[in-house]
């Protein structure tokens, strides 16, 4: 059941060329496309239990971290500079692709802008944008608490 209407959701975006290409770039220890999905997916099963507005906040999710780039292949100065820099500019980063691809709700906009919330200052205005920032965490320490002999 879930499934199906989740497929339904984020078909627009999982089908879009730009989108694809997080494929290919490596995010905590695995693609940011697989991230995204997970955070995406779980999103929608929280948002949709509590009878929120699941379809943005399953769509946001999806497009939190859509930026177009590896700050792992930089040299190791530079690297920490990045990595500093990153987690405060990557949801700008990830809006502005999203708002090239996709039409973007309002509400949509502000999960994508906030999700690094407290690095972004300002929290998110809406429950749905609590979820997709605690579910992205969640995600990203399941992920680097996993065992994976690639990295």
């Amino acid at each position: 059941m879930y499934i199906d209407e989740f497929n339904i959701i984020i078909e627009e975006i999982i089908v879009n060329n730009n989108f694809l290409k997080l494929k290919y770039f490596r995010h905590h220890r695995e693609s940011i496309y697989d991230h995204s999905l997970k955070v995406s997916y779980l999103t929608y099963k929280i948002s949709k239990k509590l009878k929120l507005d699941y379809k943005s906040a399953t769509r946001a999710a999806l497009l939190h971290d859509f930026f177009l780039y590896d700050w792992r292949k930089e040299g190791r100065r530079e690297k920490k500079k990045l990595l500093k820099k990153h987690g405060f500019t990557h949801p700008k980063t990830a809006l502005m692709n999203s708002k090239k691809n996709f039409l973007v709700n309002k509400k949509e906009a502000d999960i994508i802008l906030k999700h690094m919330f407290p690095l972004t200052l300002i929290p998110p205005n809406s429950i749905e944008g609590w979820i997709v920032m605690v579910v992205d965490k969640y995600i990203t320490i399941k992920e680097f608490l996993q065992k994976n002999p690639d990295i």
